[in-house]
């Protein structure tokens, strides 16, 4: 089991969070790459130096994080998105991570429609382009939930669309993490090592394996259907 963590997590400057991952034994991590140190405007030359001192680690950059805070299925901005989303691609290929995580936002619920076709052409676009390069975009569970996400992606014509699976927003939506992991079987790109515990009242981040989510079993279900990606802790 690969175990890695985002960045974010750790609380420090990107080279020291790296440095800290390191020292305690992680082989990857996941790096926001929307703002802050590493992004689309990073240089040819600080790409190529980034990636050195992550290898002088012993790190591997297993994932970007490209979640702009719009929504793909929103007409207004969308083909700008698109072209960052991209150049996040391309920053991946660079960087030798194999994912882009993101959130797609609200799949409409009818197929057909000018909103359903708008988002389905533009993913199936986005997928071939990540296919190409041999990256995956993957993107979080969302306002739309794991069933209709499942349907939607298996229906489009590619396969550089996956899903990045947090097996805590399951629980904190009353639904099983483990039986989910089952049913999105092939699906599943990227996954996160996160708990929570709470009930009704609300729920509330804790470290992994102390809260409500079985990660025998989540990890054993991710096991079982094959995935062989990274296990990300991750505390927002």
């Amino acid at each position: 089991m690969k175990l890695g963590v985002t960045l974010a997590s750790l609380r420090l400057n990107v080279r020291d969070a790296i440095a800290l991952a390191s020292t305690i034994g992680l082989k990857g991590f996941e790096v926001e790459a929307t703002r802050g140190e590493v992004t689309c405007e990073l240089s040819r030359t600080g790409r190529r130096d980034f990636l050195h001192y992550s290898k002088s680690c012993r790190m591997e950059i297993c994932a970007l994080s490209g979640c702009f805070g719009q929504d793909f299925g929103r007409e207004e901005g969308l083909e700008q998105l698109f072209e960052e989303t991209k150049r996040l691609i391309d920053l991946a290929v660079d960087l030798r991570a194999s994912v882009v995580t993101t959130m797609v936002g609200r799949v409409p619920p009818v197929a057909g429609s000018r909103e359903w076709d708008r988002i389905w052409e533009g993913l199936n676009g986005l997928g071939r382009y990540a296919e190409n390069f041999e990256r995956v975009l993957a993107t979080h569970i969302g306002e739309t939930g794991p069933e209709e996400l499942s349907k939607f992606i298996t229906g489009l014509r590619t396969e550089g669309i996956r899903v990045a699976y947090d097996p805590s927003i399951m629980v904190a939506r009353g639904l099983d993490p483990v039986k989910w992991v089952k049913d999105l079987k092939g699906l599943i790109a990227h996954a996160y090592a996160r708990d929570v515990t709470g009930g009704a009242g609300g729920f509330s981040e804790t470290l992994p394996g102390e809260g409500t989510v079985p990660f025998k079993e989540y990890i054993m279900a991710l096991y079982e259907t094959g995935y062989t990606g990274y296990h990300v802790i991750k505390r927002e």
